[in-house]
């Protein structure tokens, strides 16, 4: 029987700890036993309990005694100390910045959202997405154990090592030096995890926990907005490709979402695609039109995506997810004069605005180091 060594114990702990940490935070309004952690883990009773006295005398867990009226020591349960550490997304958006900051259990404690005026290059987007977080951290008057990790969600194409690609459908002010330009203005945050990604990928996480993509479905989850991009899914799992850019056909030439929705803003004269699909969904003929013009615009694009990744289910989200079937129905008929057929179509339930930053904040918690000192 092989030996277990000094390292591979440290490891089994460090592990059963993260697990009993994880049960609390799935359940953080609930009190849980020694015995509730010991049978979801595996785990021997005196194991968990042992488990749960370290994450309490460390701060992630609240002990509580219980005294049931008869003889003997009290109950002991514990619940999740929501504030040991804190999360956050930041979603800079094509039109706006939304900052969220959330505690353990996922509960968003402070939010900002407001437009963030097109900068011309990433410093000034730096500087604004720093300002944010550090205003919403400054507001919070309670008393926390830091900050853990930060995800931020842009529209453009990032790479699995979190670099943002330079493509023509991105914004003037995602480049790739903005990663390391608000690393700069955060870096008096101790322990800081700072992750990138893009944002379609961050509105799937928050459509999957959330909303209309299935566990273990092959499907695509496409971000419709001012810039559109896209998110495949292989067996309910993020695809990401080889380098992190699946799917970012967007500014492709026999694609170029971005030209096609200058355009029709262009025709009708609104500024963002937000007040064409309000203006549709009042009733407004000529903006009905527009979205139905827009529909077969898109379509090229996502039969590429539908050949490509053959998916059971596409997934509209973004600004053209409230529309539902005035995007919807043009869009199913445009791809049927080229496919035959279509899969299932639907449009996102979470809503477009909080979606990329909900996401986020699901990912950064990912990132906690559970169970730290």
């Amino acid at each position: 029987m092989p030996q277990i060594i000094g390292s591979d114990v440290s490891s089994l702990r460090h592990v059963n700890r993260d697990g009993a940490l994880q049960r609390l935070r799935r359940s953080p309004d609930l009190a849980l036993t020694a015995s509730d952690v010991a049978d979801e883990l595996g785990l021997s009773r005196p194991t968990a309990a042992r488990l749960l006295t370290e994450l309490s005398e460390s701060g992630w867990a609240h002990l509580q005694l219980a005294h049931t009226g008869s003889a003997g020591r009290p109950a002991r349960t514990f619940t999740l100390n929501r504030r040991r550490r804190l999360v956050a997304a930041l979603d800079l958006g094509a039109n706006n910045l939304l900052a969220a900051l959330a505690d353990l259990s996922g509960t968003v404690l402070r939010r900002d959202y407001a437009p963030h005026g097109h900068p011309a290059a990433a410093q000034a987007m730096a500087d604004a997405a720093a300002a944010a977080l550090l205003g919403l951290l400054s507001e919070e008057g309670e008393a926390h154990g830091g900050l853990s990790a930060v995800v931020v969600s842009l529209p453009a194409t990032v790479d699995r090592e979190g670099r943002v690609l330079p493509w023509s459908d991105s914004p003037a002010w995602a480049r790739p030096e903005l990663p390391a330009l608000l690393r700069e203005r955060l870096a008096g945050l101790e322990g800081l995890t700072l992750v990138f990604e893009g944002a379609p990928l961050a509105a799937a996480e928050a459509e999957l926990q959330h909303g209309e993509l299935c566990a273990g479905e092959d499907a695509v989850f496409i971000l419709a907005g001012d810039i559109t991009g896209v998110a495949p899914f292989i067996e309910g799992r993020p695809y990401r490709g080889a380098s992190g850019a699946a799917g970012a056909i967007g500014g492709l030439p026999s694609v170029d979402w971005r030209a096609a929705t200058a355009a029709v803003l262009a025709t009708t004269g609104t500024e963002t695609l937000d007040e064409l699909v309000a203006s549709g969904l009042a009733g407004d003929t000529q903006a009905v039109a527009a979205l139905s013009s827009y529909a077969h615009d898109l379509a090229p694009g996502v039969e590429v995506l539908l050949r490509a990744f053959d998916p059971a289910r596409l997934v509209l989200g973004g600004c053209l997810a409230p529309a539902r079937d005035l995007v919807l129905g043009p869009l199913g008929a445009a791809l049927e004069l080229t496919l035959g057929s279509a899969p299932l179509m639907v449009c996102a339930s979470v809503d477009h605005v909080d979606a990329p930053a909900l996401g986020g904040l699901s990912t950064a918690l990912d990132h906690v180091e559970w169970g730290a000192p």
